[in-house]
């Protein structure tokens, strides 16, 4: 497994100035959950350092990125609902509270306002679909930006970066729509909640480590 830098082509190839470093150790979060991706985040370790100035990471208390900064994703996502990008590209989204965001969500995928969707929840004895639903729509190792006006990342962006002035990385994309990208929010983890496992891995830690993975994942060589 490679990954390959500083190239805007979806292949890794095309630039003179992109290069492609082999990974030798891979990091996931050991409280990842796969269900409601909780804890997204994974580190790669290269064999050799990188030329190119990586981003910043943000500050820990989240002064980077308050509700209403704007923020930059990245990425060779889906668009058009119909193909991927074969070359990087990004579009420029708000950073939105957590209860904004949950607001937004609960409108959508329940066709209610929040006010009504808790006010169902905490019936007793209620019957309703959204009774029986209980989610902490934005916890604390995630963030949202965006406000549903078909500016979002989209399917295919995945671990990309969501980066404000001066080239900080505040989230990282995590999850969100597979198709009509740009409806509801888009859902980002929160790198400043993540520091201290970074710099442990960072430091020598094995936390988390799954390099056994790298066995079944297999580099495509691509041709120009």
């Amino acid at each position: 497994m490679y990954v390959s830098l500083g190239s805007r082509h979806r292949s890794g190839r095309g630039t003179k100035t992109s290069e492609e470093i082999r990974v030798v150790e891979i990091f996931k979060h050991p409280l990842f959950n796969e269900t409601w991706l909780d804890y997204d985040v994974g580190l790669i370790k290269l064999e050799t350092p990188a030329t190119h100035q990586p981003a910043k990471l943000c500050a820990a208390d989240g002064s980077n990125n308050p509700p209403g900064t704007m923020a930059t994703v990245i990425g060779w996502g889906m668009v058009n609902n119909a193909t991927f990008a074969q070359t990087l590209r990004s579009v420029d989204v708000e950073i939105i509270s957590d209860d904004e965001c949950t607001e937004y969500l609960v409108e959508n995928y329940y066709n209610t306002s929040l006010k009504s969707y808790e006010s169902s929840t905490s019936s007793v004895g209620s019957t309703s679909a959204s009774a029986e639903v209980e989610v902490d729509w934005v916890g604390p190792t995630a963030m949202c930006a965006g406000r549903g006006d078909a500016k979002d990342s989209c399917f295919g962006d995945s671990g990309g970066p969501l980066i404000v002035k001066n080239d900080v990385i505040v989230g990282i994309v995590s999850s969100g729509q597979t198709e009509e990208c740009g409806i509801v929010p888009g859902s980002y983890t929160r790198v400043s909640e993540f520091l201290p496992y970074i710099n442990e891995i960072v430091k020598g830690g094995s936390s988390g480590n799954a390099t056994d993975l790298l066995g079944g994942i297999h580099y495509r060589e691509y041709t120009e």
